[in-house]
């Protein structure tokens, strides 16, 4: 039974991997997304959209990790020497998976630069145009001012 468990955790942690890879694409996308101009907000929620949904799977995955680990942890404990080979590998994942996962964090770091950015140069964007708004109503208004005011004529 416990090695049944630790074939399913096992599997887990593969799966996991492979989300870790999906998630490191999809933030390339996402950066390619926002430094794209002008600037496409839903190109960029549905690439969040599909992000959130990996997010989601790699979080059920890590419950089932660890529901299932509470299963077999104390045989596991007991006995190291009978499941080593199994746990080694385990362990082998959770490495890769740690550092598919400081990868992926970086990127994120990147990412939010690249959108803040994109944010600042819209708000600028809209902040130009309302100047110019308002210096053309100022200009429509001195004209009407430098019309011939009539004077006494009714």
């Amino acid at each position: 039974m416990t090695e049944n468990y630790l074939q399913i955790m096992t599997e887990s942690l593969e799966k996991k991997l492979e989300v870790l890879d999906k998630v490191y694409e999809i933030n390339k996308r996402q950066l390619e997304v926002s430094t794209k101009r002008p600037f496409d907000a839903e190109a960029y929620d549905a690439v969040m959209d599909e992000k959130g949904e990996l997010i989601d799977e790699l979080n059920r995955l890590d419950d089932g990790f660890t529901s299932t680990y509470e299963l077999v942890r104390e045989e596991v404990q007991g006995n190291p020497d009978k499941y080593r080979e199994k746990v080694q590998r385990m362990q082998d994942l959770v490495r890769e998976a740690v550092a598919k996962g400081v990868s992926i964090e970086a990127q994120e770091q990147r990412n939010k630069a690249s959108m803040e950015a994109a944010l600042t140069s819209k708000r600028r964007e809209i902040r130009e145009r309302l100047r110019r708004a308002d210096t053309g109503k100022t200009g429509i208004y001195g004209r009407y001012r430098k019309f011939p005011q009539p004077q006494g004529i009714l």
